[in-house]
């Protein structure tokens, strides 16, 4: 019999020693409370373990249990026994963490993006899961290992925030009852979902008011878009973590499919964000083609170029999605 790949990775952890947890830059709730989970459950198995991410822990995901856990790299290389790379679709996603690791025995890769490039040594990628929460609540029940009240809230966080409070397509029989599992274990429903969705810095509220300034209606009203801009950060005061869920509210308008809100960084990237609430459009192929990727109702790409040519070829790109899925259903069957 296969050895499972939950089995496999237990393994890994009894067998080494000193453990690395990275997760991806501009980090959301899924993997921030990962890292965190998974970092403290080392702990307690008293391995030797760092958590870092490149952009350290935002400030909206401060109140996670044990947030003080997540340090951005050191200066200096570290050497590892085996790293941790969750909830990242692709190795260069780590940033600066990569050079930050002089040796590792094994990498192994924990993921629920389809769009994963299967960069470790141990691929554990599952598209069906809603978060990568899921996959590390499952290594930790399938090999015996203690879910804390601390390690339940994280993990109910990472599932909790991936889902949009549990109203996305992604939301499985599966996932409702994993969470009731981290509640019984001591996640607290109504203290977490407050920090998570009732706790918006007032920047973030003037960012939306900016962006919703511009906003763009095309195909029938049925593609939304915004641009965030740096001038809009200045005058908000808002900072780039603040951009995390404002993708939301262009979304829920009715008539609307496909949201995609745009930002140019300072490399001269342009980074998109797709959101869809079609089961006929998935935004996970609209980004592949630009080199990115994601879900079917999520993804974004990291895009160079010109700022208006760039959001003309993807607005092209998600106007024929559209018209094809609207081709789709209007064929006789």
């Amino acid at each position: 019999m296969n050895q499972s790949i939950t089995s496999q990775i237990g393994d890994i952890i009894r067998e080494h020693q000193t453990f690395l947890v990275a997760g991806h830059i501009r980090p959301d709730g899924d993997v921030l409370a990962c890292q965190i989970a998974l970092g403290l459950t080392l702990r307690t198995l008293g391995k030797t373990v760092e958590v870092w991410n490149p952009d350290g822990i935002s400030h909206k995901y401060s109140f996670l249990p044990h947030a003080d856990l997540v340090r951005r790299p050191p200066s200096q290389a570290r050497a590892f026994d085996a790293v941790f790379a969750v909830d990242t679709a692709a190795h260069d996603r780590i940033g600066n963490i990569r050079d930050r690791i002089a040796s590792q025995k094994v990498l192994v890769n924990v993921d629920h993006h389809a769009s994963n490039t299967r960069f470790g040594d141990i691929n554990w990628i599952e598209p069906g899961a809603a978060a990568s929460g899921e996959l590390v609540h499952r290594l930790l029940r399938d090999n015996h290992w203690p879910i804390t009240p601390a390690i339940a809230a994280n993990l109910f966080v990472a599932i909790a925030t991936d889902t949009g409070s549990f109203q996305y397509s992604n939301t499985t029989p599966q996932t409702l009852r994993l969470a009731a599992e981290l509640v019984e274990a001591g996640a607290n429903i109504a203290e977490l979902s407050r920090h998570c969705f009732q706790s918006y810095p007032l920047g973030r509220v003037r960012l939306l008011q900016l962006a919703l300034a511009g906003l763009r209606l095309s195909a029938d009203n049925r593609i939304a878009s915004v641009w965030l801009t740096k001038e809009m950060y200045r005058q908000s005061g808002a900072l780039p973590e603040d951009s995390e869920g404002l993708i939301d509210h262009i979304r829920a308008i009715d008539s609307v499919l496909v949201a995609a809100v745009f930002e140019q960084d300072e490399n001269g990237i342009v980074r998109i964000s797709l959101r869809s609430k079609s089961n006929q459009i998935n935004v996970d192929k609209i980004a592949a083609k630009f080199g990115g990727g994601g879900h079917m109702a999520a993804a974004g790409a990291r895009i160079p170029g010109e700022p208006a040519a760039v959001e003309t070829a993807v607005l092209k790109t998600i106007d024929q999605a559209v018209r094809s899925a609207a081709d789709s259903a209007a064929s006789p069957r």
